[in-house]
């Protein structure tokens, strides 16, 4: 298992602003000597997880994952299904809407809808959204359990804004306050002047299993408009717990009306 863990880990530093990285530097990142990097890596090219660009010597993410990826899909559709539950929360908020799942380290955006308006949030589907700093990630973390929130703290927690939190007793208040709630507010947390309102959606065992947002521009939050996005977020988190077998959790059930 530790081998397992430790080409998780090898995996985990790629990113889209980070596509490809050579042997030392992946072996830097990872805090594992070139030998064992460079083990771990032939056995991911031998499964076509991993590739190695001919010209630079680098390796990138292989096409192993497409087919994982399309299995996924096909088995438990949950792209498609939050792709219809975004356009529809986006189109009844007026409001930009977005869909995420778990990954190792962060959730990441499956689904997204911005509004035909003039001001909106845009959304990089390809961004990470930090557990510790996002509406999606504290919703997310207050319903899993307390070990996943305690490994989220103990990485490093970036700073996105002047407002983001970072400190972790703080933010295990922001979790339980989220959990008692249902829901859980945040503003500039990751991108300055902008609110965003958060909900998980959940497994067959009662945890959360990914979460559903609205993020609007903060010039246009009102008691008013938190009201309906809190109402329509919860329909729509009840419409993916629904379609993927899940169970809704209680203190998210009350806040449908």
């Amino acid at each position: 298992m530790k081998t397992v863990d430790k080409a998780m880990g090898l995996l985990s530093h790629f990113t889209p602003t980070q596509p490809e990285i050579g042997l030392s530097e992946l072996a830097r990142l990872a805090d594992l000597d070139k030998a064992t990097t460079r083990r771990i890596l032939k056995s991911l090219i031998k499964h076509h997880f991993i590739e190695q660009n001919q010209i630079t010597k680098a390796y990138r993410l292989g096409s192993g994952f497409l087919h994982l990826a399309r299995v996924r899909e096909a088995t438990t559709p949950i792209t498609a299904i939050a792709t219809q539950t975004v356009d529809w929360l986006c189109e009844i908020t007026h409001e930009t809407a977005h869909a995420s799942v778990a990954g190792p380290s962060a959730l990441i955006t499956i689904a997204h809808k911005e509004p035909h308006r003039g001001t909106v949030v845009m959304i990089d589907p390809t961004e990470p959204l930090p557990f510790h700093a996002t509406a999606s990630g504290i919703a997310f973390l207050a319903f899993n359990e307390p070990d996943l929130m305690e490994a989220a703290l103990r990485q490093q927690l970036g700073k996105y804004t002047k407002f983001t939190e970072t400190d972790p007793d703080a933010i295990r208040q922001r979790v339980l306050k989220a959990k008692e709630d249902g829901f859980y507010l945040n503003e500039h947390g990751f991108e300055s002047d902008v609110a965003g309102l958060a909900m998980p959606y959940f497994n067959a065992d009662g945890s959360a299993a990914g979460a559903i947002a609205v993020a609007m521009p903060i010039t246009r939050k009102s008691d008013e408009l938190v009201t309906k996005v809190k109402r329509n977020v919860a329909a729509a988190s009840a419409r993916i717990t629904t379609a993927i077998g899940g169970v809704l959790h209680p203190n998210v059930q009350k806040l449908i009306r």
